[in-house]
């Protein structure tokens, strides 16, 4: 039982000797949001199409949280029912709104 304790307590310094903070501590990476909105969106938007705004578009009319909040949503059925976490929809938001700079 000793021997438990003294491993939950060493493993607790470790973590907190190197600060481990959540991935959501990291600021949002517009580079991998691009990676993943050319694997799973650029079909649809990355040229004006009838059925589906361009990310430029997207970019000028919309508010990152508004990206954001659409991103959380199920999207047509052209995505196939992608989802993304959070960490994606930071990463792909922040893709988008650097298009509008």
């Amino acid at each position: 039982m000793r021997v438990l304790a003294l491993l939950v307590a060493l493993s607790v310094a470790v973590l907190l000797a190197f600060d481990l903070g959540p991935a959501e501590a990291l600021p949002p990476s517009a580079e991998s949001g691009a990676e993943l909105a050319a694997r799973w969106c650029a079909d649809c938007h990355m040229e004006q199409r009838s059925d589906a705004p361009s990310f430029n578009t997207i970019a000028r009319r919309r508010s990152l949280d508004d990206i954001r909040a659409s991103l959380t949503k199920p999207h047509a059925r052209p995505m196939g029912g992608i989802s993304l976490n959070r960490r994606e929809i930071d990463d792909v938001s922040a893709y988008i709104k650097s298009l509008n700079h």
